[in-house]
């Protein structure tokens, strides 16, 4: 048999270490949670990407540039949009939404959110993201 005081030390370490562990984050307990994965949604585009869209360009050659469209309005036949969706296993979500108007089949107006300059390694967003890749590539 144990005796008291070992028994009661050992408890009071363990909650202490569970307490430390849970001060991290606030909003969870940090006992028992689940892996969250973090989860990108939709067309991922840079500023960079959007600037090659010119007023005057054909659908097809939008499409080419920017992929298909996540959303098209059955009610807007001439609007696209765009739209990405980023969350982290956090819980924090990060949208980015550009949309693209067309006048007689081309584009006439181009609206976007504030987008990365271009695709950076370090930006976790990024389709493909590995931690560390960006230390690699440099």
């Amino acid at each position: 048999m144990i005796p008291f005081p070992y028994r009661a030390a050992t408890a009071l370490g363990a909650a202490a270490l569970v307490a430390a562990c849970s001060m991290n984050d606030p909003n969870r307990s940090g006992l028992l949670q689940p892996y969250r994965v973090d989860l990108p949604q939709g067309n991922y585009l840079t500023r960079e990407t959007v600037d090659r869209v010119q007023q005057g360009m054909t659908r097809e050659q939008v499409r080419f540039l920017l992929g298909t469209p996540l959303l098209r309005d059955l009610f807007h036949p001439d609007r696209w949009d765009y739209v990405f969706r980023y969350k982290f296993p956090n819980g924090d979500v990060e949208q980015r939404k550009v949309t693209i108007r067309f006048r007689d089949d081309r584009v006439a107006s181009i609206e976007a959110d504030p987008l990365p300059q271009r695709e950076d390694p370090s930006d976790p967003a990024l389709p493909g993201y590995r931690p560390g890749a960006a230390a690699d590539a440099s």
